[in-house]
């Protein structure tokens, strides 16, 4: 279920750019993401819509989001009915973006903080030189993490060796969820049977790119810690992750 507040604004000339945002049980840290969106929203290239897609949260997360969509009209909601991953997330998001925003580019991006919105600009002002999947890496010069144990870090880089091994991508941060990608790109991608529903579905979606022959960047930046709330990457998750990877790897991606 979609929900807005306001009227429709009307857009300048400006090229447009729908961030989706995943949540499940995010309310401690998605009113102070918005916050910084706001902030943003004079610097940006790209004319901005937020919509976050929330997973039935029982922590009052729908409603946080509620509250900066009667402060802003650039903010929106989708409500699904029960949790149903992030990946699929993505592709309703996307799916609302390009049929009812009619945005130009579109975007992913986490709800915990640990992406920094203020590399929304660069990555912003690389898709507009004509790149069609712009990827914040923490694995190019410039990019890495804070706080991570030794085991965290050992889990992403075997995650984006894996990666690497069965997808052959093209870029150093594979599992990266952090992203800007053309409208173009989008509309490929949804042209395919993804299947999976949860963080596999980076890597999928780049297995598709790259067939789909798009063009590619990386924009360094620095993952953050948690500020609030767990972590949804579980070890069930993980061995999904392996799964989906190896599969995509050996048997492709079918059209629908």
């Amino acid at each position: 279920m979609l929900t807005t507040t306001g009227q429709q604004r009307t857009r300048d000339q400006r090229k447009s750019l729908c961030l989706v945002i995943p949540t499940l049980n995010e309310r401690d840290n998605i009113a102070n993401l918005l916050a910084r969106m706001k902030d943003l929203e004079s610097v940006l290239p790209l004319d901005l819509t937020v919509l976050v897609v929330d997973d039935n949260s029982d922590d009052g997360t729908a409603e946080e989001v509620k509250q900066s969509m009667r402060r802003s009209e650039r903010v929106k909601l989708i409500q699904r009915p029960e949790p149903a991953g992030i990946g699929s997330a993505y592709v309703e998001g996307f799916a609302y973006g390009l049929g009812e925003q009619k945005c130009d580019y579109l975007g992913e991006m986490d709800a915990d903080l640990q992406h920094p919105p203020e590399a929304l600009v660069k990555m912003c002002e690389t898709a507009g030189t004509g790149i069609d999947v712009v990827i914040a890496s923490r694995y190019v010069e410039g990019g890495g993490s804070t706080g991570w144990s030794l085991s965290r870090r050992l889990v992403s880089r075997g995650a984006n060796f894996l990666s690497r091994l069965f997808v052959r991508s093209p870029v150093a941060d594979t599992t990266s969820g952090f992203r800007i990608l053309s409208a173009r790109a989008v509309r490929g991608l949804l042209e395919f049977q993804m299947s999976s529903k949860g963080y596999a579905f980076q890597v999928e979606s780049m297995y598709i790119y790259k067939k789909l022959a798009m063009s590619f960047a990386e924009v360094p930046y620095v993952f953050e810690e948690r500020k609030a709330g767990k972590t949804k990457l579980r070890v069930g998750e993980m061995l999904r992750f392996a799964y989906v990877v190896m599969k995509v790897g050996i048997f492709g991606v079918k059209k629908k």
